[in-house]
C-alpha cells in the first residue's frame, strides 16, 4: 500500500521514462533508481522540488540518496565564488564536473549512447525467462530485476548459508553437494504470483520436489524481500539437511519464521552480517491479544495442527513465538531446542517417521515425523513429561514482551493487505493500519 507521496514518485518516474528532457537534472532513489528530470531544486524541509516537461512534484527527502544538478542552471545558486564564476563564464554542471559548452555537449552524446546501450540491456532482460543468471558457490541464480539486484542476493543466501552451516550443520548428500540450488527472483508480487500460479496470498516458496526457491524483489521495502528470501531458505537449507522429510508444519514454519526474521547489516569492513531470531512485533501482538481474549491456540492443538487444517498468520504468531520462547526465555531451553532441531530435521536415529508411499521427490517417498512423536522429541529434550508448565511460561514470556502498539499494528495490518489473502483479511488489515494511524504511527515505513 503506497503513500500519497510515494505514488507521485511513481507517476514522476513514468513520466520521465515517457519524456525525459535532452539536459537533466538527476535524482538517485534510495532504492537505487535514477530520475532525470528537468530540474532538481532543494526546499527548506530537505525534500526536492521535481520539474518536467508536463509538471511539478514533490519528492520527500527520505526517498532520495542523492541528486545531481545538471543542465539547465537558470536557477542554479552556486556555493561559492568558484561556482559563480564558472555560470558566468558559461559552463555548465555536469556529473559532479563543471564542462565547456563543447565538452558538455560531447558528453551529452557520449551518455546518450551510453543510454541507449543500458536501455537495450535491461529490455532484453525484462521478462522473467529471459533475466539475468548468477551462479554462487551453492545457488544458480535467476532475475529479471536487475544485475546489482542479483549480486545482492547472492550475497545474502551464501552469508545465509555460512551462517546456517556453523549454527546448525548442513551436510548434504554427495548428489546435493555438487547440486547448486535454483533461486527464482521476480521483479514485483503480480508478476512472480502470475507465473508461479500461486495464490495470492504466498509471497514465495522453496519446492521440495523441484528443488527451487521461488520469491519476488520488492523495491519499495526491500526488508520485506529479505525476509521472505531468508524465510524460503531456511526450508530450503533443512531440505539439504534431509531431502525426504516432510516436517511437521507448526515446527517447520515456526523456525523458518524465527531464522528468517534477521537483522542485516555491514561490519566495518565491509562484511555482510545476518543476526538471526529478532522479534516480531506483529507475531507478539496477535498472540498477546489471543492471550487477553482467550482465543489463543494451546501448545496440544498447536502440535497437531495439519497443514490442511488452514494454517494461517494466527497460527503462524503461535508457532513463531513457541521457537522464539524457547531461544530466549532459559539458556537450557535454548541449548535443547538446538538438540531437538538436530533430530528433528535428520530424522536422528530413534527418531520415529512414516513413510508416505502415495508421493516422494526424486529422492524416494516422504518421510514424516507424526505430530505426537516430534512432541515427545521436544519434551525429551526440555527434560519435561507434558505441557502444563511449559505452557504456562511460554504464555507468561510472550505476555510480557514489551512493544509499541501502534507500531506493532501497523506492521500486521500492513502484512494482512500486502497478503491479499481474502477481503475480509484485508480489511482487518486496513483497520489495523487505521487504528495504528490514530495510535501515533507518523512514518508508514515498517521499523
Amino acid at each position: 500500500m503506497l503513500s500519497a507521496s510515494t505514488r507521485l514518485l511513481c507517476a514522476a518516474v513514468l513520466a520521465c521514462a515517457l519524456a525525459a528532457p535532452a539536459a537533466a537534472d538527476r535524482l538517485i532513489t534510495n532504492d537505487g533508481r535514477m530520475l532525470e528530470v528537468k530540474k532538481a531544486r532543494p526546499l527548506p524541509d530537505g525534500s526536492y522540488q521535481l520539474v518536467f516537461e508536463s509538471g511539478e512534484v514533490t519528492c520527500p527527502k527520505e526517498f532520495v540518496a542523492s541528486v545531481e544538478v545538471e543542465g539547465d542552471m537558470s536557477d542554479y545558486v552556486p556555493a561559492d565564488e568558484n561556482e559563480k564564476k564558472k555560470l558566468a563564464d558559461g559552463y555548465v554542471r555536469y556529473r559532479g564536473r563543471w564542462l565547456a559548452k563543447a565538452a558538455y555537449l560531447a558528453e551529452l552524446e557520449k551518455q546518450a549512447e551510453l543510454s541507449k546501450a543500458r536501455t537495450a540491456e535491461i529490455s532484453a532482460h525484462a521478462k522473467f525467462h529471459d533475466g539475468w543468471k548468477k551462479e554462487s558457490k551453492h545457488f544458480a541464480i535467476q532475475s529479471n530485476t536487475s544485475p546489482a539486484v542479483l549480486d545482492s542476493y547472492a550475497e545474502l543466501l551464501e552469508t545465509y548459508y555460512d551462517l546456517m552451516d556453523q549454527r546448525v550443520g548442513i551436510d548434504p548428500t554427495p548428489t546435493l553437494k555438487k547440486t547448486k540450488m535454483k533461486v527464482f527472483i521476480y521483479k514485483n508480487r503480480p508478476e512472480f504470483t502470475e507465473l508461479t500460479k500461486k495464490p495470492p496470498g504466498v509471497a514465495g516458496f522453496f519446492d521440495p520436489v523441484q528443488g527451487e526457491l521461488h520469491f519476488y524483489h520488492d523495491y519499495q521495502d526491500p526488508s520485506v524481500s529479505e525476509w521472505i528470501a531468508l524465510h524460503e531458505c531456511t526450508h530450503l537449507l533443512t531440505f539439504l539437511i534431509e531431502p525426504q522429510a516432510r516436517p511437521w508444519i507448526w515446527a517447520n514454519e515456526g523456525v523458518a519464521d524465527f531464522f528468517g526474521k534477521a537483522a542485516i547489516t555491514r561490519s566495518k569492513k565491509g562484511k555482510l552480517e545476518i543476526e538471526p531470531g529478532q522479534l516480531q512485533l506483529e507475531r507478539v501482538l496477535t498472540v498477546q491479544q489471543a492471550l487477553a481474549d482467550g482465543t489463543y491456540v494451546p501448545l496440544e492443538k498447536l502440535f497437531f495442527l495439519t497443514q490442511g487444517d488452514d494454517f494461517g498468520a494466527f497460527e503462524y504468531s503461535h508457532a513463531w513465538s513457541f521457537v522464539y520462547f524457547l531461544n530466549n526465555a532459559k539458556p537450557e531451553y535454548e541449548k535443547a531446542f538446538k538438540k531437538f532441531f538436530k533430530d528433528f530435521y535428520t530424522i536422528a536415529k530413534g527418531v520415529a517417521f512414516d513413510l508416505d508411499q502415495s508421493s516422494a521427490n526424486q529422492y524416494g517417498a516422504w518421510k514424516i515425523v507424526p505430530p505426537a512423536e516430534v512432541r515427545r522429541l521436544l519434551l525429551d529434550k526440555l527434560g519435561r513429561k507434558d505441557t502444563l508448565a511449559l505452557e504456562e511460561e511460554w504464555k507468561a514470556f510472550v505476555a510480557a514482551i514489551p512493544i509499541d502498539a501502534p507500531r506493532a499494528r501497523f506492521e500486521r495490518g500492513l502484512d494482512a493487505v500486502r497478503q491479499g489473502d481474502d477481503r475480509e483479511a484485508s480489511q482487518r488489515g486496513l483497520a489495523d493500519i487505521e487504528a495504528a494511524i490514530a495510535g501515533g504511527v507518523g512514518d508508514p515505513r515498517p521499523e
